[in-house]
């Protein structure tokens, strides 16, 4: 299960899923909120709002930790450097996301990003 959800995870950092609405709500719980790095507080409409039309962003994330929370509901905590383009410092990272397993498989109901100082990138 923690491979399932580290590759979930990892998913959702790349442009394939987050320029879809499809695939961005075959991964996210209709009930799903996020608290951004930027203090920026918001659910599933907004994240199918705004994500598709971000462009050429990057992430790298590393030093996954994963607990079970419960029955079906598992954490995952990692940190992960965000660059608008390839000549961005980026924004340094503390995420975590709070997984349930739904009726249609594992979903994501809560993420997130807390800023931090920048930190070696394991490659």
């Amino acid at each position: 299960m923690e491979k399932l959800i580290k590759e979930k995870e990892l998913a959702l950092l790349t442009a394939e899923v987050c320029r879809s609405k499809d695939k961005l709500r075959s991964l996210l719980s209709s009930d799903f909120l996020e608290v951004g790095a930027s203090g920026a507080y918001f659910g599933l409409n907004e994240v199918l709002e705004k994500l598709p039309a971000e462009n050429s962003w990057q992430a790298h994330a590393q030093d996954f930790e994963f607990r079970s929370l419960a029955e079906g509901v598992v954490q995952l905590i990692f940190r992960a450097v965000i660059r608008a383009n390839s000549e961005s410092a980026g924004v340094y990272s503390r995420r975590t996301s709070i997984w349930r397993n739904e009726v249609c498989g594992w979903r994501m109901v809560y993420h997130q990003g807390t800023k931090t100082v920048p930190f070696d990138l394991i490659m």
